[in-house]
C-alpha cells in the first residue's frame, strides 16, 4: 500500500454488483477505503459510473487500470468466464484484487492464480458475491465467500465453539431466485450453473460448520436448459460418521432463502444464510446485525454486507498475510474441486 491510511480501490467492470460495493465502502465507519479508479470493456460506461461515484479517473478497458500506480487493489466484477483473464493480469501487474465468485471456471485455473500469486508473495482472496454483470502486495478474493465476513458468522462460530447445540448432525439449506431467464445462469458461453451462482453459498456452509472434507458428493434431481446448463438441483455432502449437507438450489422459483443447522441438543437458523443478519436459536433468544443506511439503494439482498469483506481484504493486506484465515487458500481450492466433481456428474462443462 502507499499509504498506511487509506486503501486505494481501482473497480475493474462498472455494473450492479460493483455499485453495490462501492455504495457499501461509503457505509465503513471511519473508512480507510477510498476509490480512485474505474474501467469497463465500456468506455462511456465506466465514465458514467465514475461521475455517479465521484471517482477520479476512468478507463476504457483494463490495461490501464493495472498500469495505475495509484492502485492499491482492484475489485473485480466483470462476467464470469472473463474473471480469469481479468485477475491475472492484475496480479501481472503487482495490484491487489478481490474478485467475485467463481473466480475461475476450474480447478487448474484457480490453482494457476494461486500459484501465481504466491510467487508474487501476495495476499490472494476469492470474494463472494455471484450476482455479476455484463513492492505492493496482491489481494485476489477467492470463491468470493463474503458469507464468512459477516459478524453474524463470527457468532455462529463461538455457538458452535460452546457446544450450545450439541454436535451437529445436519445442515439444510434451500436457495431459490426466479433467475433462469438470466444469462449468468442460463447461458453456458457465460459459464451459467445454479451450482456455481448461489450453490456455492450452500457448500461453504457444510465446509464452515463441519470443517472436513466430505466423503461423499451425491447431486440429484438436476434441470438442465437446452445449453446443458444446471438451472436447478438438489446435492447432498456426508461427512461422515452421520453429518450431512443437504441443498435445494433452484432458479426457477422464489425460496425461503434459510439454512437450519441441527444439533444434538437445539438448532440455530439462519436467515439469508449467505448474507445472514438474523439468527434464531431453539434453545436461545434471537440476534441481529442490522445494516446501515448508505448513499444509494443497493441492487441485491444485503449487499451493504460487502463493506465486511472490503474491511477483512484492508485487514489482512496491513499485517501483510498471504491469505485471510476466514477463508483459506485451501477451503477455496476445496470448494472449486467439489464444484468441478458435482458438474462431472451432472453433465456440465465449459470450453475453457
Amino acid at each position: 500500500m502507499q499509504s498506511q491510511t487509506n486503501l486505494n480501490w481501482g473497480i475493474a467492470a462498472a455494473g450492479r454488483i460493483t455499485q453495490d460495493f462501492v455504495t457499501a465502502l461509503g457505509t465503513v465507519e471511519k473508512s480507510r477505503h477510498v476509490v480512485v479508479a474505474v474501467a469497463d470493456v465500456d468506455g462511456q460506461r465506466a465514465q458514467e459510473f465514475a461521475q455517479r461515484n465521484q471517482i477520479p479517473r476512468h478507463y476504457d478497458g483494463f490495461d490501464a487500470l493495472a498500469l495505475d500506480r495509484e492502485v492499491d487493489v482492484v475489485y473485480v466484477g466483470t462476467l464470469n468466464p472473463f474473471h480469469y483473464a481479468v485477475v491475472h493480469l492484475m496480479l501481472s501487474r503487482g495490484k491487489h484484487v478481490l474478485c467475485e465468485t467463481p473466480m475461475c471456471l476450474g480447478l487448474d485455473q484457480a490453482k494457476e492464480l494461486y500459484a501465481l500469486a504466491e510467487q508474487r508473495g501476495v495476499f490472494l482472496m476469492e470474494g463472494g458475491f455471484s450476482f455479476v454483470r455484463i513492492p505492493r502486495l496482491i489481494c485476489c478474493s477467492s470463491l468470493g465467500m463474503w458469507s464468512r465476513f459477516f459478524p453474524s458468522y463470527d457468532r455462529l462460530r463461538e455457538h458452535l465453539n460452546s457446544d450450545i447445540i450439541g454436535e451437529v448432525t445436519q445442515v439444510k439449506v434451500q436457495h431459490g431466485f426466479r433467475l433462469s431467464h438470466m444469462e449468468r445462469v442460463c447461458n453456458r458461453s457465460l459459464g451459467g450453473s445454479i451450482l456455481l451462482d448461489i450453490g456455492i453459498y450452500a457448500l461453504q456452509l457444510g465446509q464452515f460448520v463441519f470443517g472436513v472434507s466430505p466423503v461423499k458428493i451425491l447431486p440429484s434431481g438436476t434441470h438442465l436448459n437446452k445449453e446443458r446448463v444446471d438451472v436447478q438441483g438438489e446435492f447432498m455432502l456426508d461427512y461422515g460418521d452421520g453429518r450431512r449437507l443437504t441443498a435445494l438450489v433452484t432458479g426457477l422459483e422464489n425460496l425461503e432463502n434459510d439454512a437450519v443447522i441441527t444439533g444434538t441438543k437445539g438448532e440455530i437458523k439462519l436467515s439469508n444464510y449467505w448474507c445472514c443478519t438474523q439468527m434464531a436459536r431453539s434453545n436461545g433468544p434471537p440476534e441481529s446485525w442490522p445494516l446501515p443506511r448508505a448513499k444509494f439503494d443497493f441492487h441485491y439482498t444485503n449487499t451493504c454486507g460487502l463493506q465486511y469483506e472490503a474491511e477483512e481484504v484492508r485487514r489482512c493486506i496491513e499485517k501483510r498475510l498471504l491469505e485471510s484465515p476466514k477463508f483459506t487458500h485451501a477451503e477455496s481450492l476445496e470448494l472449486i474441486a467439489i464444484t468441478d466433481e458435482m458438474r462431472r456428474q451432472i453433465g456440465v462443462t465449459y470450453d475453457i
